[in-house]
């Protein structure tokens, strides 16, 4: 993606000679400065699956903000109770596993 910046002389001098003794790209440089300002990429998040929700006493959907907001909820954080997704998401095997 293409995008126009202003930034100061001095600074742009700087990069360009870096980039010319480093062997490299102008490019190069301010993505490695934005990569290093920004910290490492967020891990992609695992698709949500449907939510489900129980049924009314007449058989349809019923659809309380509240009880949809918890349900996505769990499904974006993981159930604490799955021992499979705790210890993908803390770095550990669960007991019994190799």
């Amino acid at each position: 993606m293409k995008t126009t910046i202003d930034i100061s002389d001095d600074l742009l001098r700087r990069a360009k000679q870096a980039a010319l003794e480093g062997n490299t790209t102008l490019r190069a440089i301010i993505e490695a400065a934005l990569e290093r300002a920004l910290g490492p990429t967020p891990s992609a998040l695992p698709p949500l699956r449907t939510p489900t929700w129980p049924l009314a006493a007449a058989g349809a959907p019923t659809l309380d903000p509240a009880a949809l907001r918890e349900i996505l909820d769990r499904e974006r954080e993981g159930r604490a109770d799955d021992p499979e997704r705790f210890a993908k998401r803390f770095g550990f095997t669960p007991p019994g596993r190799k």
